[in-house]
């Protein structure tokens, strides 16, 4: 089980200069190792609710960042700290990985081997921070039979 947002976090862009380089050299050969030994990989991210947030407050105290496009052709920020300080920006960059994946590999995020058809104990699931929605995918790991 994977917290996005931290592999984000953990792999910064490098030499790479565009998000589709950066998906394609840095995120997806990571996730690709995770997965070669594994028959289920959950890879959660954080979801920004657009109303009743409580972490919305605690967001804008971090600072808004500068509001850039996340596009496969689209250049990389020079400063991805203040890139990722901005919700917008996350919730896209977070929405064009997962599509990278599934294209790539073919998987389903929740990332599973085979890939899952009923994903109904995964949902509704309100928790904002991908470390906490990790806890609803561990539950249903368990239900799944893994360990």
């Amino acid at each position: 089980m994977l917290d996005g947002p931290a592999v984000v976090e953990m792999f910064k862009p490098g030499g790479s200069r565009t998000f589709q380089e950066y998906s394609t050299v840095v995120f997806i050969p990571y996730i690709e190792s995770q997965l070669e030994y594994r028959s289920r990989l959950d890879l959660v991210w954080d979801c920004y609710l657009k109303s009743g947030s409580l972490k919305a407050t605690v967001r804008c105290n971090h600072g808004k960042g500068i509001r850039r496009r996340v596009t496969a052709s689209g250049p990389l920020p020079s400063n991805w700290q203040n890139f990722l300080r901005n919700s917008d920006n996350k919730e896209e960059l977070f929405s064009f990985l997962s599509e990278q994946l599934v294209v790539k590999e073919s998987k389903q995020l929740v990332l599973t081997v085979p890939p899952r058809k009923d994903t109904a104990n995964l949902a509704p699931c309100n928790h904002e921070e991908a470390d906490t929605r990790m806890m609803v995918h561990a539950a249903d790991a368990l239900e799944c039979g893994h360990r």
